[in-house]
């Protein structure tokens, strides 16, 4: 009778597959900062999608006022992230507010902090950053939404062109006082006043870091108390992109999750990202609508 062949077929030994999982293991490694640089350059590119939206609703703005919206009233606290409601396409929610005098809180108003704006939210902002960290701008249990794009009142510090300090008012207040060269300053700018160049010169610029102690709600813009005037979606430019949270309402540096830098809107419209080593009298010049300087951002 012909001899049965036996199977010489050996399973795998112990080194052999600890091998294999090395060698998964290192390909993953190498796999994942591409899949992360990947995901970070969509998020990067919807927030800059989102600051393109809110320029050209603010031009649209300035097309039937003859002004870009102020950065926050009074009256009512509510400020440019509520007047550009309509040219955003969101008219279902800017035609229920209530826009008589009163405070943020009150019920006409607060009811709407927890109706997302997508244009308002950076997706690269982590979770803490989402929601406004103040209690009180709750509504019926929920979270109001905070904003991440914020409009320049004016740099701090000196033009470098001129050797002359730029514009500030009430410094010594609480909130950091008010610098007054910026499209935001005051009552809003017209394209006119902007004499450095629409090109030249920043209308907005990101804050989605993690600065949880000072988010509030996105309809939120302005209050003024004895102590000075607070701005909710307007800033001084005093401290470097990514630079670390100020104590001041009003000087909180700009900056972003995105590795760098932070993006920024132009008084064109145009959107740019600007690298949190850009040369500080650079990044100043920037931000005044009228300094002269021959200093100029990429």
């Amino acid at each position: 009778m012909p001899k049965k062949l036996i199977s010489t077929r050996r399973a795998f030994t112990l080194v052999e597959l600890l091998v294999v999982i090395a060698i998964i293991g290192v390909l993953i490694a190498l796999l994942l900062p591409a899949v992360q640089q990947a995901r970070e350059a969509a998020r990067r590119m919807q927030c800059s999608n989102n600051l393109k939206q809110i320029a050209l609703a603010m031009h649209t703005y300035h097309d039937i006022h003859g002004q870009f919206p102020m950065p926050g009233m009074t009256a009512n606290h509510l400020g440019w992230s509520v007047s550009i409601l309509p040219q955003l396409e969101q008219s279902a929610i800017a035609d229920q507010i209530d826009y008589t005098e009163g405070g943020h809180n009150d019920t006409g108003r607060r009811k709407f902090g927890p109706a997302r704006v997508d244009a308002y939210q950076c997706p690269s902002a982590p979770a803490s950053e989402v929601y406004s960290s103040n209690d009180d701008e709750k509504y019926q249990g929920q979270d109001s939404y905070s904003i991440h794009y914020f409009g320049m009142l004016g740099p701090m510090g000196v033009n470098a062109e001129t050797g002359s300090n730029y514009n500030c008012e009430d410094t010594s207040s609480v909130f950091g006082g008010q610098c007054t060269e910026g499209i935001f300053w005051r009552l809003g700018s017209k394209m006119r006043d902007v004499t450095d160049g629409l090109s030249n010169t920043y209308l907005l610029g990101e804050n989605s870091w993690v600065m949880t102690s000072y988010r509030r709600s996105w309809i939120r813009a302005k209050y003024t108390d004895s102590r000075g005037k607070l701005f909710l979606i307007a800033k001084n430019v005093q401290s470097p992109i990514n630079s670390g949270v100020d104590d001041k309402w009003n000087t909180l540096a700009f900056g972003s999750m995105h590795p760098g830098g932070a993006m920024f809107s132009r008084g064109d419209g145009s959107v740019t990202f600007i690298a949190e080593t850009v040369d500080f009298d650079t990044y100043l010049a920037g931000t005044s609508k009228a300094g002269g300087e021959a200093l100029r951002t990429n």
